[in-house]
């Protein structure tokens, strides 16, 4: 049993580093009374030396702690090796959960993101974990004018 699992673990390592999944972008699309339907646009990183073949995605994604949306998607692009692509994902949520996420927004804080998952390639799956910043504290309250 030891001698299978560090043969798996042999096996990831030969296999490089795990990519990295960056938020850059959350569009509103058309809305209901009780669904928000979002695009939710992705920038896969690839740090190996070798061409990833994405088959889909599954994650999670929060905004300053609470959830706003799980996504699927299984649009299937290749990431060049040591680079990045974009992939846009249309997902939905509730109408009052994004009220809520809208409601507790400030300007005077960041708007920081944490997005989860697993992306499926023809290998396997990849998890992911990654937070960042979509919106600096007070972007939104500053005017041309005033920079």
């Amino acid at each position: 049993m030891a001698a299978l699992m560090l043969s798996g673990c042999a096996f990831w390592f030969m296999k490089g580093e795990a990519p990295e999944v960056l938020v850059t972008n959350v569009t509103p699309l058309e809305a209901s009374a009780f669904e928000q339907r979002l695009q939710v646009d992705l920038r896969i990183r690839n740090p190996n030396d070798f061409d990833l073949a994405v088959t889909g995605i599954d994650f999670r994604l929060d905004l300053n702690g609470s959830r706003l949306v799980r996504g699927l998607g299984n649009k299937e692009l290749v990431v060049p090796r040591l680079s990045d692509s974009v992939t846009s994902v249309e997902t939905s949520t509730s109408t009052l959960q994004v009220v809520r996420q809208l409601l507790s927004f400030s300007g005077d804080q960041p708007l920081i993101y944490h997005v989860t998952g697993v992306l499926h390639t023809k290998e396997g799956r990849l998890p992911f974990d990654s937070s960042g910043v979509l919106l600096d504290k007070g972007a939104l309250s500053r005017s041309p004018s005033a920079q």
